[in-house]
């Protein structure tokens, strides 16, 4: 019913809820009204309607796959194509700023704990919006060059990451405040909506060995990585996802290095 829907309360008797939704979802209710999308079933709480869209696709069968290798501060892509796709973006600033903002608040629990609960509240609905905000865009600029070459898209096998997290205190909570999962969860569905297949992979190993001999990888410089036992190095980023491509039994592009591609993506304010 356009921007309204229609639930039953008996036979013959409806009420009708007036929808409010952003420019993003606009998309989905467009095509649904289009009569490209489906809708699943609607759940309804106090504080929101939420309406599941479906597509029917057919995933290709690409000849060449990127995996994509998700950190703090950047997302990193190789292909066998070969190509290099390096996103710098800012979800990493967006926890810390809000960390330390939430610090600040604390302080003022003693004292104030109405106030600091409200503020807590507050601030930590901004971070998340900010960082969905910004994983959209990611995954979005992802798909795109993706859908451009006609890639498949591998990713690690994150499942039970927070568990195996364990880098001493500061660094656990960086990284359990990460969006890993969710932006994984937004590239598969964006791609998949293209007709993109999506795999995943056993991450152990993928930044720790040679992706040429096998070997085992030691530090040369921050965030550089060499094998003793070869002399292959690289950027522990693309070493991930030349392990990657690797495992799916991908094409290796060792020009692909030699190729950067950099986008930078930025969020909200």
């Amino acid at each position: 019913y356009g921007d309204r829907i229609r639930i039953s309360v008996k036979p013959r008797n409806f009420i009708f809820i007036d929808l409010k939704y952003g420019e993003y979802q606009k998309r989905f209710i467009d095509a649904w009204k289009e009569g490209k999308l489906k809708t699943g079933e609607i759940t309804i709480n106090e504080n929101k309607i939420i309406i599941p869209f479906k597509k029917e696709v057919n995933l290709q069968n690409p000849n060449d796959w990127i995996a994509i290798d998700i950190n703090e501060s950047n997302v990193t892509g190789v292909s066998s194509n070969p190509h290099v796709l390096k996103i710098e973006h800012e979800l990493r600033t967006i926890h810390t700023t809000y960390f330390s903002i939430r610090r600040s608040i604390q302080k003022l629990a003693k004292h104030k704990p109405k106030t600091a609960q409200r503020l807590l509240k507050k601030y930590s609905s901004r971070e998340k919006a900010k960082a969905k905000d910004l994983c959209h865009k990611i995954s979005r600029e992802i798909v795109e060059f993706t859908k451009q070459h006609g890639f498949g898209i591998l990713m690690e096998n994150l499942k039970g990451i927070r568990e195996r997290i364990n880098y001493g205190r500061k660094m656990n909570r960086r990284l359990h405040s990460w969006n890993f999962r969710r932006l994984q969860s937004y590239i598969e569905y964006k791609a998949k909506l293209e007709g993109l297949p999506v795999e995943h992979v056993d991450p152990k190993g993928a930044s720790s060995l040679c992706p040429i001999c096998g070997g085992r990888l030691a530090s040369n410089g921050h965030r550089l990585l060499k094998c003793p036992k070869c002399g292959y190095g690289s950027d522990r980023d693309i070493v991930a996802c030349l392990n990657m491509l690797r495992m799916r039994g991908a094409p290796f592009p060792l020009k692909a290095l030699n190729e950067p591609l950099t986008i930078e993506v930025k969020g909200k304010g």
